[in-house]
C-alpha cells in the first residue's frame, strides 16, 4: 500500500463517527448501532453496523434550506442526553434519484444526533408544511453534474 492510499484510508475512518439509536428509527426498530460516514462536503451515509446493506443519504437540511426550522421537545433532548445546543447535529434522509431534479429530502423526519453522547433519535415533526419528499435543489441550485452543484 502506497503512504498516499494510508493517508486517505486514515482520513475516512477518522470521518466515521457511530450513534446509538435507543428505539431504532422508524421502520428499522431493532437496529440500534449506525454509523455516519462523511462522503463529500454534503453528503453521508448512515449505515447499520450490524447490517451494512441498510443506508441512507443524509445531508444537513440547513445547507439546503436556510428556512428550515423547528422545535425539539424536552422528552427529545432527554432521551438523546442533550444538554447544550452545541451537541446538536440535523441530518435529513435523501432519496436519489438519477434526475438531479428529482432528488428529494425528508425534511418532515429529521434525524437528531448528539455528537458528544453518539447518540441519537429520528423525530417526526407535528403540525408542519414540511414532507417526506421535498425537492432537494432549487432550480438555481442545479448546475453541475455528478452531485456537484
Amino acid at each position: 500500500m502506497e503512504p498516499e492510499q494510508n493517508q486517505d484510508n486514515l482520513a475516512q475512518e477518522a470521518s466515521i463517527e457511530y450513534f446509538t439509536f435507543a428505539k431504532g428509527i422508524p421502520g428499522f426498530g431493532n437496529i440500534h448501532k449506525f454509523y455516519l460516514q462523511e462522503h463529500n462536503k454534503y453528503f453521508s451515509l448512515l449505515t447499520a453496523v450490524d447490517e451494512p446493506s441498510i443506508a441512507f443519504v443524509t445531508v444537513n437540511p440547513f445547507d439546503f434550506n436556510r428556512d428550515y426550522e423547528f422545535e425539539l421537545t424536552d422528552s427529545v433532548l432527554e432521551e438523546i442526553g442533550v444538554t447544550s445546543h452545541e451537541q446538536l447535529s440535523v441530518r435529513c434522509i435523501v432519496t436519489w434519484h438519477s434526475d438531479r431534479t428529482k432528488i428529494t429530502v425528508n425534511l418532515l423526519a429529521p434525524i437528531i444526533l448528539n455528537t458528544d453522547k453518539c447518540t441519537g433519535k429520528q423525530i417526526v415533526l407535528q403540525n408542519t408544511e414540511y414532507t417526506t419528499k421535498h425537492i432537494l435543489w432549487n432550480e438555481g441550485q442545479v448546475t453541475g453534474k455528478d452531485g456537484e452543484s
